[in-house]
């Protein structure tokens, strides 16, 4: 996997989809909780161990996590109390590089529903692919949505009929997360490596509804 280019990995790492979301000068643990995460529920978690609770089975058993000691009755016990072995609908983990913390999705896309609650005080942004190619952008500042659309399609403005997101343009000559992600890395000179993005990090758990 070539890692040179910043952020634009992510859009290969991920290929059922994926959510990617920046927030400016706030930490990871603060990112999740302004999801809804409860931050005595977070657990540091790496990306193996989130994708093996998203492949476990819905009729699956804790034995099926390779990664989990059952004898560490002390660990099962906040672990679930957390949510993470009740087949939680959405798990997002969060880390941070210089100025900003970031959280990714795997498949789901929860961060969009909550981009006025990330961006107070501050800015943030986030890009959405499902599974299907649909692609969302979105830009909020302080408790603000600007902007959320499809690039491919037009703007959405937001509620001052902000025509898009400052500074990004699409043009169509790649695809529109990958165009986006470029955008985040020339704008804020932001790069994520993929060895730490692959180590334990805060990692918040949802369930359906939640």
């Amino acid at each position: 996997m070539d890692v040179a280019n910043g952020l634009r990995w992510i859009s290969t790492a991920y290929d059922l989809g994926y959510t990617f979301t920046l927030c400016e000068g706030i930490g990871p643990r603060d990112l999740l909780a302004r999801m809804g995460a409860e931050p005595h529920h977070l657990h540091e978690l790496s990306d193996d161990v989130v994708a093996e609770l998203q492949m476990r089975p819905e009729d699956g058993h804790l034995s099926d996590l390779d990664f989990l000691d059952r004898e560490d009755e002390s660990l099962v016990a906040r672990l679930t109390e957390a949510g993470f072995l009740s087949h939680p609908a959405v798990l997002v983990r969060a880390g941070a590089v210089p100025g900003w913390a970031y959280a990714i999705e795997n498949i789901t896309s929860r961060a969009p529903a909550h981009l006025a609650a990330l961006s107070h005080g501050t800015r943030a942004y986030t890009v959405f692919r499902s599974v299907n190619g649909e692609h969302e952008v979105g830009y909020a500042v302080n408790g603000r949505v600007l902007a959320y659309y499809q690039p491919q399609v037009g703007h959405s403005a937001g509620a001052g009929g902000e025509p898009g997101v400052p500074g990004f343009g699409y043009c169509g000559e790649e695809l529109p997360d990958v165009t986006f992600l470029r955008f985040l890395e020339r704008e804020h000179g932001i790069h994520v490596s993929w060895e730490a993005f692959r180590a334990p990090l805060p990692t918040a758990a949802f369930a359906r509804g939640s």
